[in-house]
């Protein structure tokens, strides 16, 4: 009989230390993020700003998601990079865009960075287009320049990268919606789980 209690409790605290390892997002205030911190539909979208797919999640889907879910406190959403080592422009673009983020501008920045990603075509980001954007939002470029020279963000992209690994993603943009890795390639299907 002890020895079936034992077994028993055991196996819970194994199931409730895998169930908590994998199934939090942590909400911290160096992620951007939007919405209710309390809702019942959580998201975290793991993003890389060179890549095609998270190019056309921004465009077809994620101002829709910001609108009509975020804003409207129906779900809390956070952002995390995760720039891919085969895109030579994602690892400095997440750094300026979260210096960005520094000055409350993380969705200005994302969406002129997602727009010059496109026009560019794999081709190289400089320094100085990274720095026009920021001065187009109205950053104040001294506290910009001061974040990429210190690399301030580096740290944070890196833990993002961690997570992403631990919560087994493949890809990006990764969607990941109450303890859920969700497919947003279909917008209908995809917005029904936003609905539930």
């Amino acid at each position: 009989m002890k020895l079936r209690f034992f077994l028993i409790a055991l196996t819970s605290i194994f199931l409730v230390s895998c169930w908590q390892t994998k199934s939090i997002v942590p909400k911290d205030i160096e992620s951007p993020f939007f919405g209710n911190s309390n809702a019942k539909v959580q998201m975290a979208i793991f993003t890389d700003f060179q890549c095609p797919a998270c190019i056309y999640f921004e465009k077809n889907i994620w101002k829709k998601i910001l609108s009509d879910y975020a804003l409207t406190n129906k779900i809390w959403l956070t952002y995390k990079n995760y720039p891919l080592s085969i895109h030579k422009n994602a690892q400095d673009d997440a750094l300026a865009v979260m210096c960005g983020h520094a000055q409350w501008k993380y969705k200005d920045f994302s969406d002129k960075m997602y727009a010059l990603e496109e026009t560019k075509d794999w081709l190289r980001i400089s320094a100085d287009e990274r720095l026009k954007i920021a001065t187009e939002i109205w950053l104040n470029v001294t506290a910009y320049n001061k974040c990429i020279d210190e690399w301030n963000y580096v740290n944070k992209i890196k833990e993002d990268m961690t997570l992403w690994d631990k919560l087994w993603l493949q890809g990006t943009p990764s969607v990941y919606i109450n303890w859920k890795n969700v497919d947003f390639r279909n917008p209908d299907n995809f917005f029904e789980i936003l609905d539930q």
